[in-house]
């Protein structure tokens, strides 16, 4: 945090900056306002990064508010600068706003913020914290926002995530949205394109046995590495309408479908190339023999090889092409995308009914 000052200086402080700016390069531009809120952490630099790629894309006014429950002696601090994003001729500048707080001035934040909330504009809150756990404070930023937006690698018990967020989604009228959600978008994709047609989605139904790889390789701000893993074969299961029977160790489901039992592992692997808890590879293979497999090219890992074959024939491989694994992109897609996604929320009702399994320890 630069230079403290008071919070009713705020805007003040804030247009002597702007006034020192007059003459330069760099244009104020908003188009919503960003609010992040997360406990003190190692994750705090991490979110810093993922604000500098937000303003790249979409210029807003970001009020980072962290907190600290362990500190007592510390009065709420704040301080306000500029974050800019090179645009060539010009440089896009964006208002920043910190807000650090201990225990006992905690419940003063949605009064400190309030105030410096532009109107008129959408309010995004990037909700960096377990919903799971009581926080009266972020229920009250919660009924601020537009859009919230959770993180589900600060979960300690997926089931009780998912509960958490499906209770939010009943009652704020705020749309929801998921980090780890939008982290699948391009598999999810490329399902609907591999199987869109209706004898590739008969074989899809026809699955006993699917595979999936994931980067177990972690980083100071992302351990929970088989979540994005769990999410799509979550999702690809509630699509296909399987029914699940148990959950086994190593992480593994077991549903049943209209043709028999289908099992599903996850498998922990390391790709360095590709940034943690990403999905590397699926291979599913049917009770017709048919067999596909989705893996990344190691020296292209954004390029995706399909290759289907059967006893009775193998088609020639052909790539898909995914996104880029780029700090901040998953956010940028959910601040793009608008409502509350139904195959999301139904992959969270399916998550809510796994009973007794810490799934993001394993």
């Amino acid at each position: 945090m630069v230079n403290t000052i008071h919070p009713s200086d705020i805007e003040s402080e804030l247009e002597k900056i702007w006034d020192s700016l007059q003459g330069t390069n760099k244009m104020r531009a908003c188009l919503f306002n960003l609010i992040i809120y997360a406990k003190k952490s190692q994750r705090v630099g991490y979110l810093n990064e993922v604000a500098q790629k937000i303003i790249e894309k979409f210029p807003c006014r970001i009020i980072f508010v962290t907190y600290d429950e362990a500190c007592s002696n510390q009065d709420l601090q704040t301080a306000v600068s500029v974050m800019t994003a090179d645009e060539g001729e010009y440089e896009i500048a964006c208002d920043l706003i910190e807000v650090e707080v201990c225990n006992k001035d905690h419940p003063r934040v949605p009064f400190v913020i309030l105030p410096h909330i532009l109107p008129d504009l959408p309010i995004y809150l990037v909700h960096a914290d377990d919903p799971s756990l009581k926080n009266p404070i972020a229920e009250r930023l919660e009924h601020l926002a537009d859009r919230v937006i959770f993180d589900s690698e600060s979960a300690c018990d997926l089931p009780a995530f998912a509960k958490a967020v499906l209770e939010h989604d009943e009652r704020c009228s705020a749309d929801v949205a998921d980090l780890n959600w939008a982290r699948t978008e391009g598999w999810r994709g490329l399902f609907a394109s591999a199987f869109k047609g209706q004898s590739c989605l008969d074989d899809i139904k026809h699955a006993n046995k699917i595979q999936i790889h994931y980067n177990c390789q972690e980083s100071d701000y992302l351990c929970h590495t088989n979540i994005q893993s769990i999410y799509l074969q979550g999702w690809l299961a509630v699509q296909l309408g399987w029914t699940l029977k148990k959950v086994g160790k190593p992480l593994s489901f077991h549903y049943e479908s209209e043709f028999g039992s289908v099992e599903v592992t996850l498998h922990a692997d390391k790709m360095e190339e590709v940034s943690p808890g990403r999905i590397l590879s699926i291979e599913i293979e049917t009770d017709h023999k048919y067999h596909y497999s989705f893996k990344r090219n190691k020296k292209c890992p954004h390029h995706v090889m399909i290759e289907n074959s059967s006893p009775k024939f193998c088609s020639l491989p052909t790539i898909h092409v995914l996104d880029k694994d780029i700090s901040g992109q998953s956010l940028v897609k959910e601040i793009c995308h608008k409502g509350t996604s139904t195959h999301y929320t139904n992959m969270l009702k399916f998550l809510v009914g796994i009973k007794n399994e810490s799934l993001c320890d394993e």
